[in-house]
């Protein structure tokens, strides 16, 4: 099969593929590369000319958004290979899994790094202004936008901010947290493989979403420096090729997922903290631990609603009676 003409890499944010690109059309049969090897060696060679163009189209000290996964590591592994050092930023809360691997990568890179450590008040808060800020009070958008919102506060403190990296669109491109029901090597894999990827890119990858200018309401002042790092039509192409053995395999008697972004990660990070590439993690939602802590505030609230805790308790009973608790109280607010 003819090799296909990779559009050049940019060095601009992001691109909205899906606008540019008709994506959404099944086509499995290019899905050839199967070699895991081969993928890593691709992706880490299309990670250095992605970095390469953003350093070069926006000026000042770069920054990196560090969850402790596998996506943002890559890429702060990568330009560390260039000889860039961005300062790195994690936000959690007293919940979050992802400051010790992220600690750990920075130090092992030789990066500054900054942890943000939210307590319950300030992730509440910080709903509350990306409530006011995107219009919307979708659990998804604010649950993403909270951490955004807290990485912005720090970007102000600092006396020059270039490009901020992160590793976002990994997961959709290389079907990051996805498995495959039908076996690896076989063809259904291959068509299963490319709808998933396909769907969710279609639906994300594209300017009008809920929210369409989110970044620029989120973070105005930063909005043409956040660089989503994969989602650009380059990469898109690069990734269409890639069929389920390069992107699941066994590691350790453990399937894992996005395997050639793994192993391209495992060989760009020292050998001291090389296992981190295999670490398993979830979105920055869960991982940062921003769902449990709003979670806990709608307990919280829900146990302060009049007579809350005459039979069972808020804060403790199954997840369903407290959603029901709130809907009961929107439904008495739209009474009075």
């Amino acid at each position: 099969m003819t090799a296909p003409v990779l559009a050049d890499q940019t060095g601009a944010a992001l691109q909205y593929v899906a606008d540019l690109r008709e994506i959404s059309t099944p086509n499995p049969g290019i899905r050839q590369l199967r070699d895991p090897a081969a993928a890593a060696e691709l992706l880490k060679r299309e990670l250095g000319y992605r970095l390469d163009a953003v350093f070069r189209e926006h000026p000042g000290d770069p920054v990196i958004l560090l969850s402790g996964g596998v996506d943002s590591i890559a890429v702060a592994a990568a330009a560390a290979d260039l000889g860039v050092r961005p300062h790195a930023i994690t936000i959690t809360t007293a919940g979050g899994t992802d400051a010790i691997h992220a600690a750990a990568a920075a130090e092992a890179l030789g990066l500054t790094h900054e942890i943000l450590d939210l307590d319950d008040q300030a992730v509440t808060d910080l709903a509350q202004e990306s409530v006011a800020r995107l219009g919307t009070s979708e659990l998804w958008e604010i649950s993403y936008a909270v951490p955004l919102l807290a990485a912005v506060h720090a970007l102000d403190r600092r006396q020059s901010v270039g490009p901020i990296l992160t590793g976002s669109a990994a997961d959709a491109i290389l079907a990051g947290g996805k498995k495959l029901r039908s076996p690896i090597e076989s063809a259904n894999a291959v068509t299963e493989l490319d709808s998933l990827i396909r769907r969710e890119s279609a639906a994300n990858f594209r300017r009008e979403r809920l929210v369409p200018d989110f970044y620029e309401r989120i973070m105005p002042t930063y909005a043409d420096q956040f660089v989503l790092l994969f989602q650009t039509v380059r990469f898109w192409q690069v990734a269409e090729t890639f069929a389920p053995e390069a992107l699941f395999g066994d590691h350790n008697g453990v399937l894992a997922d996005k395997l050639c972004l793994r192993l391209a990660c495992e060989q760009l990070l020292p050998d001291s903290v090389k296992s981190l590439a295999w670490a398993q993690k979830s979105a920055i939602q869960r991982s940062a631990g921003i769902m449990d802590t709003l979670a806990l505030a709608a307990r919280r609230y829900a146990a302060g609603l009049p007579g809350a805790t005459t039979y069972t308790d808020p804060i403790s009973e199954d997840a369903e009676a407290v959603a029901t608790r709130l809907f009961l109280a929107l439904l008495d607010r739209k009474q009075s």
